[in-house]
């Protein structure tokens, strides 16, 4: 028995192919058969369609405009029909569907229906309008910046490219997109740091954390690259960018900032002193003058004391930069230094009362003088920004290897996204640059640097509109 003789081994061969719609009419367009595939792809089960018209898988308007029937008229008149639209599944949902009708013929060569293979393909049209969406995306990006910037997806391809990134790592645009990233970064860049750190961006979603990577310029020699990864798209679509800069020469100039900020601060410092000496005399010859007078003099007083503050913190933070801090360590009481401080400070403040509330003493090896500023900082920062309170709590508590200062405040309080900032150098929080309180952003940078000198570490826990503690640590002195 020949193959082609066995409708069973038809029937076989329809079935199997479960991802497409394969079905018969006869000529008026009633359905006479129904494959497996057709079931999955109309989710209408045989005994559900079979002698029902095929019209009900059109659309209210392709039926309208007769489509259904001009489609079997073009089969007809041609041998196949090419049929793509939208299409009704089973409960009304719409899909583009694309297909082929061919006309059936019986052994007299009589026209008895039609059959026909469709496939969804709505799937396909989406993914396509989503590389697209990404591909216009990225050109969009691309377009806006002057740095050195590529687009990658999740197979970490190269979408779209900066002429400045091409030109930095002397790259052909023509031969890089649709590439893996590490294909054309063949040389210069230490590949091994990379794959590190984009296994950690991707993996962990770490899209908003700059990393570097060393790189070996074929002229430059040694560099530091800073790469700055963000994400475009969310997973499934996943697209990012990452941005490298060259940060050696920056860190040149920031040298080179530093060694201005020390020498200004010096120089200034000499007739700030001056000013204030002038000050002084003033405020004692001047015992019966006018009140306006009396006012000027306290201001030249008041300012000329905080650029002497100011002068000391820049001094300090460039001292810290260039690791030429030195600190005075000496074994005392840090307990008596916060009671001493406490009551100094108290001394100062007209709203608040300094409450300290825990005393455990503590020996520690540390600077004296320095660690004594970092209380005074933090009892500051806790007057200063809670206006509306009238109490600050400070305590001092001993574990089994350090001990712990805490300075705890009633007042505005920490947003979320300011808290990165608080310890960096000039770090003011947005929160705070809205407000009319004072200060530079130097004071916490500065605390949080020589508590670290000494072994210790500094931290915060904060609410908004209730306040902050801030708190540091300094090991315990072991004979």
């Amino acid at each position: 028995m020949m193959l082609q003789a066995n409708p069973d081994f038809y029937k076989i061969v329809v079935d199997s192919i479960k991802d497409y719609a394969v079905f018969t009419t006869d000529a008026q367009g009633v359905v006479t058969s129904w494959s497996a595939g057709a079931e999955k792809v109309l989710l209408y089960m045989a005994n559900e369609i079979i002698g029902t018209s095929a019209d009900i898988l059109y659309t209210p308007e392709d039926i309208e405009q007769h489509a259904p029937a001009l489609e079997m008229g073009t089969a007809l008149r041609e041998g196949k029909g090419i049929d793509e639209r939208f299409h009704v599944k089973k409960g009304g949902k719409r899909f583009w569907g694309s297909g082929l009708v061919f006309p059936l013929f019986n052994e007299a060569g009589q026209h008895m229906g039609f059959s026909k293979i469709m496939r969804n393909i709505s799937d396909e049209e989406q993914a396509q309008a989503n590389l697209r969406e990404e591909q216009e995306l990225a050109q969009t990006i691309v377009s806006t910046y002057n740095e050195s910037v590529v687009i990658l997806n999740s197979q970490l391809e190269v979408v779209n490219a900066t002429p400045e990134f091409i030109r930095f790592f002397s790259l052909n645009k023509t031969d890089i997109t649709g590439k893996l990233l590490f294909e054309i970064l063949d040389g210069g860049v230490n590949l091994a740091e990379l794959r590190a750190v984009l296994d950690e961006i991707v993996k962990e979603h770490r899209f908003h954390h700059d990393y570097e990577v060393s790189f070996e310029h074929p002229q430059r020699g040694a560099r530091s690259l800073l790469v700055k990864p963000r994400r475009i798209y969310q997973p499934p679509n996943l697209l990012f960018s990452l941005e490298f800069a060259d940060q050696t020469d920056d860190r040149a100039i920031m040298q080179e900032k530093d060694i201005f900020i020390s020498v200004a601060s010096h120089e200034i410092r000499t007739p700030v002193s001056v000013i204030k000496a002038y000050g002084q005399l003033l405020d004692r010859e001047l015992q019966e003058a006018k009140p306006i007078i009396k006012k000027a003099v306290d201001k030249i007083n008041e300012q000329s004391n905080f650029l002497n503050s100011l002068i000391s913190a820049l001094l300090d933070t460039s001292k810290i930069t260039t690791g030429k801090l030195l600190l005075d360590k000496e074994v005392f009481n840090l307990c008596s230094l916060v009671k001493e401080q406490v009551e100094s400070f108290g001394l100062t403040v007209a709203h608040h009362k300094i409450i300290l509330q825990n005393e455990a003493d503590s020996m520690v090896l540390a600077d004296r003088v320095r660690t004594g500023s970092v209380v005074t900082n933090l009892l500051s920062n806790a007057v200063k920004y809670s206006p509306k309170a009238n109490e600050v709590m400070v305590s001092v508590d001993v574990s089994e290897m350090e001990v712990k200062v805490s300075v705890q405040d009633f007042g505005l309080g920490i947003p979320q996204q300011d808290q990165h900032k608080l310890f960096q150098r000039f770090g003011r929080t947005e929160s705070i640059k809205k407000t009319r309180i004072p200060g530079t952003g130097l004071g916490l940078h500065l605390a949080a640097e020589i508590i670290k000198m000494q072994g210790g570490t500094i931290n915060f826990i904060t609410e908004v509109g209730q306040g902050s503690t801030f708190y540091f640590t300094l090991p315990l002195y072991d004979k």
